[in-house]
């Protein structure tokens, strides 16, 4: 983002308590070994801790927010003391009524920053802390005052039921997506609704056409598939929680176990991206999340120029296209290969379906 910008942005709360790119995709599409070096956007740190599970040599998680990465530390400390049924009590992927009491075990292992943000945040611990995010609460927001006057819980439930291809499909375009559906849905994920009680509007800032019918499109062609039935972020919008069934990447059973292993190579850095680069330069791999959504093209033709001149040989970008389309390959094709068939291929499975495109570069 620009200067002018991030003046108008901010940065004092929890905007993501879970990162809300799909893991499983990025983990296919950056193919990492035991020498990665990866650059990530911290975000919730969801991501960052799927990428140690294929034992890469370093993670480093980026983020221009303090308070973001007071939630990483937080989620790394915890990873790190507690096994996998521990964490999910105390991050409220299940229920318990223990939450402070595990907050008290580690809070010792805090920095002195980090430890003073939470000391003063303990009903958000309490409540669970992948709840307690903005974007998380107006998810919570469109379940508790709009879901239910469209569709009661047994037909979200249905959503979610084992059907055919052709039974989901009839499922949607007969129940589900009616002109009730549509009107709420278009009035809750318009550029109104989400600048105020979602995303930044500063987030919003270069898209061009209307925000709710670019969602709604994504909505349409998702949930017409039985990939729907499996989709752990359609169920945490149309549930507000998670299940063992539908779990993110890092803490499903087996991940979870390896993450843990590996929870020390997690470095974070507090910045734009620019001064990460700086200190960690020759990275092999990048998670961008969608960061360039929120870029004029001479900023976004800038940050990507860095990338290129600070990243090893052959390097690897991913990064996700929501409502603008940027390519690296489109303004430096000499310099960055788009992988344009391993790009579509993963697009067609991404759990974040609201993501017009996820994008593999790899450096010439």
């Amino acid at each position: 983002m620009s200067d002018k910008q991030l003046e108008k942005v901010n940065f004092d709360f929890i905007r993501y308590a879970n990162c809300w790119e799909d893991a499983d995709v990025l983990l296919k599409g950056l193919a990492l070994d035991k020498n990665s070096k990866v650059m990530s956007i911290a975000s919730a740190g969801d991501n960052c801790f799927a990428l140690l599970s294929e034992d890469a040599e370093m993670v480093i998680a980026v983020d221009i927010s303090k308070v973001q990465l007071f939630l990483v530390e937080l989620k790394k400390v915890a990873i790190k003391n507690f096994d996998r049924k521990e964490y999910l009590e105390f991050s409220g992927f299940s229920e318990s009524a223990n939450r402070l009491e595990y907050f008290n075990i580690i809070k010792s292992q805090l920095s002195i920053e980090c430890l003073f943000y939470w000391n003063h945040h303990t009903e958000e611990i309490k409540s669970g802390i992948i709840h307690n995010g903005k974007f998380e609460k107006y998810f919570q927001l469109f379940k508790k005052d709009f879901l239910h006057k469209v569709h009661s819980q047994d037909i979200v439930d249905e959503l979610f039921r084992n059907k055919t291809e052709d039974e989901q499909r009839t499922f949607h375009d007969s129940t589900w997506h009616n002109e009730e559906w549509k009107t709420m849905y278009k009035f809750f994920f318009g550029e109104q609704m989400m600048g105020s009680h979602g995303r930044d509007p500063e987030f919003l800032k270069y898209v061009s056409g209307s925000v709710s019918d670019i969602i709604l499109a994504q909505e349409v062609a998702h949930l017409r598939t039985k990939k729907a039935q499996q989709n752990y972020f359609l169920y945490y919008i149309l549930n507000n929680r998670f299940d063992e069934k539908y779990l993110p990447h890092y803490v499903r059973k087996g991940n979870y176990e390896r993450v843990k292993g590996n929870i020390d190579r997690l470095i974070l850095h507090e910045g734009l991206l620019d001064s990460a680069l700086e200190k960690y330069d020759d990275c092999s791999h990048f998670n961008l999340s969608d960061i360039f959504e929120y870029m004029d093209m001479e900023l976004f033709k800038n940050v990507a120029q860095g990338i290129i001149n600070k990243s090893s040989s052959q390097a690897k970008i991913a990064y996700w296209n929501l409502m603008i389309p940027r390519h690296i390959s489109d303004i430096f094709p000499t310099k960055i290969n788009y992988l344009e068939n391993l790009s579509e291929e993963l697009t067609a499975v991404d759990n974040g379906y609201f993501y017009r495109s996820f994008i593999v570069d790899q450096k010439i």
